[in-house]
């Protein structure tokens, strides 16, 4: 539909020029149906007959004619046709249709000037008058006419008063919106300008209210603690311990939680185990937000300090620097070295001298890794865990995000189960599949946990949710880096499509099997499979 059609259909204008001539119609197709039920005979004078089918005209001619496109007084046309059209059905032995003329004179008061309508009442007067010379002048036809023009210059003062007002309202209405707009548009510009100079700081901020809700947080809190831009609930993706290597810190005592009970605390040590693996150290603090009233909100802010804290944070940027270093010409010359090993006009002599100069680059490839590997990545970490009492922990985490997302969360994880894991990472998988599961299960959904022991060496822990699914077409591609289903991207569901890919390569690492199965439109179950005891996954490879 063109611009100049929509704004035909859709102006307000026309439309309520339609409204007035076909109620104006109606009544007369109302009074016609009555007289061709009670008095037929009474269309046989034609001034009758014609006055009802030329309103039928005039008002088809209303419906067409493309009202954006002229002025107001074609527009006064339009009443003073159905005026005269009136008298001429009262002239047809209908003297009780001169009432009809209530339409006009009350569409002249809507739409135009005091003057306008005077106007049309002296044409109705006129009329009247020529009616009554024509059927002859009475005295109780003069005093009728008397008492019609009054009360229809009565309604006529009434309309264009309550017009009046009408259009005061609106103009004041008008006036209070466009400064409600300016404000917002203000408030808007101001939040904007906060933002950015929030997200120009190191210090993660996050402002937290009652519910848990983190209303307000900057760059560097979102990164540090692996959220979305669209996340506003607790908990986040990464884990807080009590100390480096600890025992993680319960979901209602972490610092998001205390903020949104309205505690004060100040630089307080707290440890983050984030997606990369990383352990960072992080001073917290809470500041009230509004004139000393918790219930309102608090700030929370959290400072990376692990430099300082953990000695090896240091001596590890040391090594990432080295390693940047080293590794990148390295890895031009293997490229170069490739390149040249497919020339076609190479010896074989000089082929074999750059294949050894190739072995050699990814020997010392391989040196570099192991020589400036973090202590982290050389410590083995693995060890008996419970597999059921992380996956509760993970649960109890979680709770408040399920709760506000209306998502029913049941953990069928009564008995223990032994794994042998580095419980860390184990926890960072649980938390991935939980958080998804209530994510995608979306409002009215169910996520259910159970764990059992498909052999005496291997325990496995089941994630099942009741959510949107996942296609035959998207399933292989799931354990792709940053890729995310096109549902989830219809949906505009938030997520980076990096969660799974990083929990699979975890659980592999860790001599598992991590396996997704899913249904479009009915859900999707994500096992995790872990040895039960110290079982590398080589050795699980070799059998």
């Amino acid at each position: 539909m063109s611009l100049v059609t929509e704004r035909f259909f859709g102006d307000s204008r026309s439309r309520s020029i339609w409204q007035w001539q076909l109620v104006f119609s109606f009544t007369i197709v109302a009074i016609g149906a009555g007289v061709a039920l009670l008095t037929p005979a009474r269309f046989g004078d034609w001034r009758f007959s014609v006055g009802i089918m030329l309103v039928a005209a005039v008002t088809m001619a209303t419906l067409c004619i493309p009202w954006h496109r002229v002025g107001s007084m074609p527009v006064l046309a339009v009443p003073v046709l159905d005026a005269l059209l009136i008298a001429l059905i009262a002239a047809g032995d209908t003297p009780a249709a001169v009432y009809l003329w209530v339409f006009p004179v009350a569409w002249a008061a809507s739409y135009f000037s005091a003057a306008t309508l005077i106007g049309v009442l002296a044409l109705v007067a006129a009329l009247r008058t020529l009616n009554l010379v024509l059927l002859g002048l009475t005295v109780e036809g003069a005093i009728n006419t008397m008492i019609l023009l009054t009360t229809l210059g009565f309604v006529g003062v009434i309309m264009s008063v309550g017009t009046e007002r009408n259009r005061s309202t609106r103009k004041l209405l008008r006036a209070q919106s466009d400064r409600l707009a300016h404000a917002l548009r203000l408030a808007r510009e101001q939040r904007s300008r906060n933002q950015r100079i929030l997200d120009s700081l190191d210090v993660g901020i996050a402002r937290v209210n009652a519910g848990g809700l983190i209303e307000i947080a900057n760059d560097a809190f979102r990164t540090i603690y692996a959220l979305d831009a669209a996340t506003q609930f607790h908990p986040a993706r990464v884990v807080e311990y009590c100390e480096r290597r600890g025992q993680p810190v319960p979901a209602a005592e972490t610092s998001i939680a205390r903020a949104a009970r309205g505690e004060l605390f100040k630089d307080e040590i707290v440890w983050l185990f984030g997606l990369d693996g990383k352990w960072r150290a992080l001073s917290a603090s809470t500041k009230v937000v509004d004139h000393g009233v918790a219930n309102d909100g608090l700030l929370l802010l959290v400072e990376d300090v692990t430099q300082t804290v953990d000695p090896r944070a240091g001596q590890e940027a040391v090594r990432r620097s080295i390693s940047h270093e080293l590794r990148n010409p390295l890895t031009a010359i293997l490229g170069h070295i490739d390149l040249l090993l497919e020339r076609d006009d190479l010896d074989e002599t000089a082929r074999k001298q750059l294949g050894v100069v190739e072995h050699a680059g990814e020997r010392m490839q391989r040196l570099i890794d192991q020589a400036l590997a973090t202590p982290d990545d050389l410590e083995d970490v693995r060890g008996p865990v419970d597999l059921a009492e992380i996956a509760r922990s993970s649960v109890d985490g979680f709770a408040p995000a399920a709760d506000a997302a209306g998502v029913a969360i049941e953990a069928h994880l009564n008995d223990v189960l032994p794994a042998y894991a580095d419980a860390f990472r184990l926890r960072q998988v649980v938390d991935n599949v939980v958080g998804n599961a209530i994510k995608y299960a979306q409002r009215g959904g169910r996520v259910t946990l159970r764990a059992r022991r498909p052999s005496a060496d291997e325990v496995a822990l089941l994630v099942t949710d009741t959510g949107i699914g996942i296609s035959d077409e998207d399933l292989p591609r799931i354990f792709d880096r940053e890729f995310r289903t096109e549902l989830a991207r219809e949906r505009g569901i938030p997520g980076t499509g990096l969660g799974l890919s990083i929990s699979r390569e975890i659980i592999l690492s860790e001599g598992g099997r991590f396996d997704v199965n899913s249904t479009l439109g009915q859900g999707t179950e994500v096992t995790i499979l872990l040895p039960a005891t110290d079982h590398s996954p080589s050795e699980r490879t070799t059998e």
